[in-house]
């Protein structure tokens, strides 16, 4: 087995802000990369450094907050997930979903859930999420998406 090439681990909202902006924002009117809930005390940001130059390559952001069509059980909100073209198809996006959701169930979450690009709905699906509802323009962005959610005691 070979070993990827790069490390998983909690990264800053300073390391998280360069990815967000160069994936998330590309071509889109905004050029704000924050999220509400960033700095909250239980928000996580996991990212993944590249092993040859230490360069964070990868991003996401994991935040307490309630699935709608289930409020009474604990979940958590995925924000903020990018991969720079050049690290995509790695696995380094399934490696930070599997750190992400091994945070949620530290801390007792039953759902994990996004609002996730159309164009990124594949990989969510291949991880385990199913999609949710109509399709809905995110405004940020105006970048067509749909919101997905990942049962953890399935």
């Amino acid at each position: 087995m070979t070993t990827p090439p790069f490390t998983v681990r909690r990264i800053t909202l300073d390391e998280a802000i360069p990815v967000r902006l160069d994936v998330l924002r590309r071509g889109t009117p905004s050029r704000d990369a924050t999220y509400d809930g960033d700095d909250e005390p239980t928000t996580v940001h996991i990212g993944a450094e590249a092993e040859h130059s230490g360069e964070v390559v990868a991003t996401s952001t994991w935040l307490v907050r309630p699935w709608q069509n289930d409020p009474r059980e604990a979940a958590v909100q995925l924000r903020g997930m990018a991969v720079l073209d050049g690290t995509q198809n790695t696995g380094v996006g399934k490696a930070l979903i599997d750190a992400g959701v091994a945070h949620a169930r530290h801390t007792g979450a039953r759902y994990v859930w996004a609002k996730a690009r159309d164009s990124a709905l594949y990989f969510y699906e291949r991880c385990g999420f199913s999609v949710e509802g109509d399709q809905f323009i995110e405004p940020a962005s105006g970048v067509p998406h749909h919101l997905v959610v990942r049962d953890l005691l399935r």
